[in-house]
Order: structure tokens, then C-alpha cells, then sequence
């Protein structure tokens, strides 16, 4: 796969990205792992260095980034902290630009627009219309894009391109917006038309300085997916696409994304969450090594040059694969994209020794014999987090925490992040006949059977590992085990609750018992449960505290027992 010859690093916590250390911490892996590019995710990224000045009172033909932030009306520059300190963070980053040019390293960002100061609203009142801000009006591509990046460029002469994603309702303002303008000219506005407006704003400066224009496909259905395909093959061919290896999101049980290939002559790179958002964010460690080559495989048949390793996420602060054992997927996917043809073991084996993981003085059947062992219960993660944060191929999490309420699921699994958008073949997954429900519990059943085994193992024997590594990696696997458990526990009070509200509380569902009883027999599992927890010390520390926080133990289990008393099951209380 030496057709990848784009190959970043993501980052996609703030924390991470302004702090140097932790810079120089991925640069090393970059330079030690034949990776060159870092990329910065941060929505509004680049309003943390431009201001930009056009709009708060300046020319729009600054010759210099100083004569641009002494343009700045004197109330905002006087008064505004955050404006302030644009100039600092700016030469932050340019030293971060530097230490990565010498390393042979590229530095994007990554962001969302339309993404703005609050200041340009002063300077700008015709964009509020009936209280809410118009994202159709042709300031945003007339003049607000193109001199915002014509400032960027000024103040990063080195930064080497920007990845966007256009239009997502994360962004601050968009036509897709839930609460989007309702002018005419809003109501009347082709969605793709909006879209081409957008880049081609963008484009003209990323054209000037020689930068790098990367689109992302932020997108949720195929009739979106559709939209934004017409709008892109219209675009000069330079514009660079970044396709998420699945659609909508990083979700392993998903398809692969089927815009991949069909862009024209747009050069193309492929995204891959290796921390795990969607997949226990390496609190419980899951390793995707197949998952990796098989996804680079088919990128590569499908015309990809390029890949963006995600290695942690925004809704995790001071958490990255640099900090559990899902390292070994970033390891995996740099790997595979410089030879698809390496095995599992020399790519274990680089981990080990990368992370100086491996005890001092192994003999060489015994370093064998620790990949070996490594390997093979490492690969035996996927398939219990799979049946643990999936129902039927479903995403069956809050971002890999707990759900707060069995309807949350609903929602989440079976609209927001509709699998059967993708499959039509899914769209019963969550229906709750007698058949389904078996199975789910099955699934269920089996993770945990497999899960508790798994940590058994790891629990006997160090495997040549240095004592201090061993123990934090066995510590992840007896969380594993409590994660397990839990997520058991809510899958079978979602489809007992359910069960018992739609179709009959009587009937004879599952282990000989109605599902009446058994709803109530897990509430009282699950405050055992919680009890548990509360007796563990890794509770107590931060993410696990997260994923299986016992307030939100508490808050399920209450909701079950709303909708066993809705049900008019006895023991059903708030």
C-alpha cells in the first residue's frame, strides 16, 4: 500500500494541540513511524490566531499580521482578551510549524464552517433576521471566507493546508442547521448550490498561497451523501476529499463508505478513528488490526492516496491512544500503509518495543513466545466489543458510555446513527420480536462469557512484560470486565422494558420467565451492580469514571423502573 503517501496524525482534543510536549510526543512517532503530516481538529481553530480584521473595523489589504491586529477597533483591541491573545497563539503555532518542518512534518487544521467571532455580528446586524442568523446570505462567501483565509495564511505562512467540513450542523452556522434562518432566500436556496458557494469562497485563497483545500464528507444519509457528491464534482480538480472509512461515522460495524471512488479525478484520503470513540476509546481495549487492513485495502482499490489516523476525540479531555492499549492501532495503520503484507506480529512487536513495553533480557523463545500471547489476546477484543457496543451491527452506546435512558438508544442506535440508512437489510435490528430479542441477549451472553475468560488469562501471567506495563494493561482488561458486564445489564433491561411496554408483559420471553420478571429481576441486578462499582478502586479514576459512571448507573436503572411501573409491574418506582 506504498500508494498512501499522505499519512497524518489526528488530533482532535484542544488540550492536546496546545500543548508541546505532547506535540513533540507525536512528532517523534511521526519520524519513527514514516508518517508526515499532523493534523489540528478544532472547531474554530483558526479564530483562536485570525480576528479577522476586515470585519472588526479594518482595510482588508493589511500588509502584515500586525498591521492587521492594529486595524482591530480600539474597543475590541483595548477590551477583548481573546482577540489579544490571537497574537500569542499564533506564535505558538508557528514554533509548532517549525519543529514539524524539521522533522519532515506537515501541519492542517481541521474545522467546521461556518465558524465565527460573535464580534462580526456588531459590524454585520443584516445577518440576524427574525432573531436567528442567516447562513444563506452572500456576505459568508462574498467576503467573510476569503478574507478570513487570506489572514490565516498571513499569520501561518508554513501551515500547509486546511481539512473542512462544510455545512454539518456542528458547525456555528449552516444550511442543515436545526434551527436555520426561514428567509426566502433561505427556504428557496438548493442545498447544493450553498455548498459549491461555500468551497469556492474558501478556494480562491487556499489557490493564492499554494495550501492545501481538504473537504470532508461530515455527512449523515445518502440523500445528503448525494448532494454533496453533485456539488463536489463540480470543484476545480485540486480540492483534496476526506472520506471517513464508514459513513456518517466511525463506526466498525458499518459499511464502507460508498462515496469512496465515485469523485472524479479529486485526489481522495481516507479517515480511521484508531482510539476509538464509538469502540470504548481504548478504556477497554480493542484492537482493529484486521479491521485496519482490510479498510486501507479497499481505500486503495478505490483510488485513496492518503490517510488521518484520529487518535483521540473532543469529548474526552487528556485522553489518547498514547494512553491505552489501542497505541497498537495507530502502530497498525502506519504500518499498514507502508507494507499491507506485514504481519500481526511484526506489527505487535513494534508496539512492544516502541512503548519499551517488553522485560529486559527475554531470551529469544521467550520474546516469541510474548508476541505471540500478545497477539492472540489482543485480537480476541474486537469481537467482545463488538457484541457489547453494537445490537445487531447497531451503535449501542453514548459515545461508549452508558445510556442514560433505554429511549436514548432508540434515538441514538436507531436514528441519529441509523445503520439502516446504510443497510437496508438493518432495519429491523431493534424490533422487539421474541427472535431478536434472543439474539440480542446471545450476543450479550457471549461477550461477557468471553470477556470474563479474557481477563482471567491476563490476570495470570505477566507474558515478558515489564512489570509497570503489565499491570496498567491488566488493569484495562478488568475494567473490560465491568464494562461488559454493565452494558449486558442495559441491553437486557432495553429489550425486557420494551418488550414488557409494547407487545406483552406476561408473555414467556426468555430463561422461562415473562418479561415482566424479568425486568424486574435486572433492575435489582443492576443496583447490585452499581454497588460494585462503587467498591472498585479504577472507579475512581479518570476516563473509567466516565464510561461507567454510577450516576448514570443510577439514572438508567430509575429509568426502568418508570417503565416498569407505566407497565403496571409491581416494584415500578422513580
Amino acid at each position: 500500500m506504498s500508494d498512501f503517501v499522505f499519512r497524518a496524525m489526528e488530533l482532535h482534543d484542544s488540550t492536546q494541540i496546545w500543548n508541546l510536549d505532547e506535540i513533540r510526543r507525536r512528532l517523534d512517532f511521526c519520524v519513527k513511524n514514516k508518517m508526515n503530516a499532523l493534523v489540528f481538529h478544532e472547531p474554530g481553530i483558526e479564530d483562536k490566531i485570525v480576528f479577522p480584521a476586515k470585519f472588526l473595523g479594518g482595510s482588508g489589504e493589511p500588509e502584515s499580521y500586525y498591521d492587521a491586529f492594529l486595524e482591530v477597533d480600539h474597543a475590541i483591541l483595548n477590551h477583548a482578551l481573546r482577540e489579544n491573545l490571537n497574537l500569542n497563539r499564533r506564535d505558538y503555532m508557528n514554533h509548532v510549524i517549525r519543529e514539524a518542518k524539521e522533522a519532515g512534518v506537515e501541519i492542517y487544521f481541521e474545522n467546521k464552517e461556518l465558524w465565527f467571532s460573535d464580534f462580526i455580528l456588531k459590524y454585520k446586524k443584516e445577518l440576524m433576521k427574525d432573531g436567528v442568523i442567516c447562513p444563506s446570505d452572500p456576505f459568508w462567501y462574498r467576503e467573510f471566507l476569503p478574507y478570513k483565509y487570506k489572514e490565516l495564511f498571513l499569520a501561518l505562512p508554513d501551515l500547509a493546508g486546511i481539512v473542512c467540513s462544510i455545512g454539518t450542523g456542528e458547525a456555528r452556522l449552516a444550511i442543515s442547521n436545526t434551527f436555520a434562518c426561514g428567509c426566502e432566500r433561505c427556504r428557496e436556496l438548493d442545498p447544493v448550490d450553498w455548498y459549491k458557494n461555500m468551497i469556492m469562497a474558501m478556494y480562491q485563497p487556499f489557490h493564492d498561497a499554494g495550501r492545501k483545500l481538504i473537504i470532508r464528507d461530515f455527512i449523515y444519509t445518502k440523500e445528503e451523501q448525494e448532494r454533496f457528491r453533485e456539488a463536489f464534482n463540480t470543484m476545480p480538480d485540486d480540492i483534496i476529499l476526506s472520506l471517513k472509512n464508514t459513513p456518517h461515522d466511525f463506526y466498525p460495524t458499518f459499511p464502507d463508505n460508498p462515496l469512496m471512488g465515485h469523485v472524479d479525478d479529486h485526489p481522495q484520503i481516507t479517515e480511521y478513528d484508531v482510539n476509538g470513540q464509538f469502540f470504548g476509546w481504548g478504556a477497554q481495549p480493542s484492537a482493529m488490526l484486521a479491521d485496519i487492513k482490510r479498510r486501507l485495502a479497499y481505500a486503495s482499490e478505490h483510488g485513496v492516496t492518503g490517510f488521518i489516523a484520529r487518535t483521540d476525540w473532543e469529548g474526552v479531555q487528556d485522553w489518547t491512544c498514547f494512553d491505552n492499549p489501542n497505541l497498537v492501532n495507530l502502530y497498525a495503520i502506519a504500518a499498514y500503509a507502508e507494507n499491507a503484507e506485514i504481519s500481526e506480529e511484526d506489527i505487535y512487536l513494534k508496539w512492544l518495543e516502541g512503548e519499551d513495553m517488553l522485560e529486559e533480557g527475554l531470551l529469544p523463545g521467550e520474546l516469541k513466545k510474548c508476541i505471540e500471547k500478545i497477539r492472540e489476546l489482543m485480537d480476541e477484543t474486537w469481537p467482545i466489543v463488538e457484541k457489547t457496543n453494537f445490537v445487531n451491527g447497531c451503535l449501542f452506546s453514548n459515545d461508549s458510555c452508558m445510556h442514560l435512558t433505554p429511549d436514548q438508544f432508540t434515538f441514538i442506535g436507531g436514528t441519529h446513527h441509523s445503520l439502516s440508512e446504510w443497510d437496508p437489510q438493518k432495519k429491523d435490528a431493534l424490533d422487539m420480536t421474541p427472535e431478536n430479542v434472543q439474539r440480542i441477549l446471545a450476543d450479550k451472553d457471549e461477550a461477557l462469557l468471553r470477556c470474563e475468560k479474557l481477563a482471567d488469562r491476563v490476570s495470570t501471567s505477566s507474558m515478558g512484560l515489564r512489570q509497570e506495563a503489565y499491570e496498567d494493561l491488566r488493569e484495562h482488561f478488568e475494567f473490560m470486565r465491568w464494562y461488559v458486564r454493565g452494558f449486558r445489564l442495559t441491553a437486557r433491561g432495553y429489550c425486557f422494558g420494551r418488550y414488557a411496554a409494547e407487545v406483552d408483559k406476561d408473555a414467556i420471553l426468555a430463561e422461562d420467565k415473562s418479561a415482566g420478571e424479568l425486568l424486574g429481576q435486572t433492575i435489582k441486578e443492576m443496583e447490585e451492580y452499581r454497588e460494585g462499582l462503587l467498591k472498585n478502586d479504577f472507579i475512581l479514576k479518570y476516563p473509567y469514571d466516565a464510561q461507567l459512571n454510577p450516576e448514570r448507573v443510577k439514572f438508567y436503572t430509575d429509568a426502568l423502573k418508570r417503565m416498569a411501573a407505566d407497565a403496571g409491574l409491581k416494584g415500578g418506582r422513580c
